[in-house]
């Protein structure tokens, strides 16, 4: 195994702390409020993108739940998750490069 280094920008850096800090924040809001951290599925497609998403669920990184018992129930999703799932996939390529 080879011990590689990562250099970072300062503002790479900076956003990797923005980005970690508002993590802790989302969990922390979902376990205070659960039901708040819940978006509905459009919300979720509308603000992450419905590929992104859709991938997301597929490779198990989030799931969805539903809110009935029916097939048609609405969908939904932890936001906290989103986010986590939103910043692993941005800092796949800093890490592994």
């Amino acid at each position: 195994m080879v011990n590689a280094m990562i250099v970072l920008e300062l503002y790479e850096l900076k956003n990797i702390c923005m980005e970690m800090a508002a993590l802790g924040a989302a969990n922390y809001a979902k376990s205070i409020t659960p039901a708040k951290d819940l978006m509905s599925q459009r919300e979720a497609y509308r603000e992450f993108g419905e590929a992104r998403v859709k991938r997301w669920v597929h490779d198990g990184l989030v799931s969805g739940s539903r809110m009935g018992t029916t097939l048609r129930s609405k969908i939904q999703y932890s936001r906290a998750e989103l986010m986590a799932a939103n910043t692993a996939e941005k800092m796949k390529p800093i890490i592994n490069a």
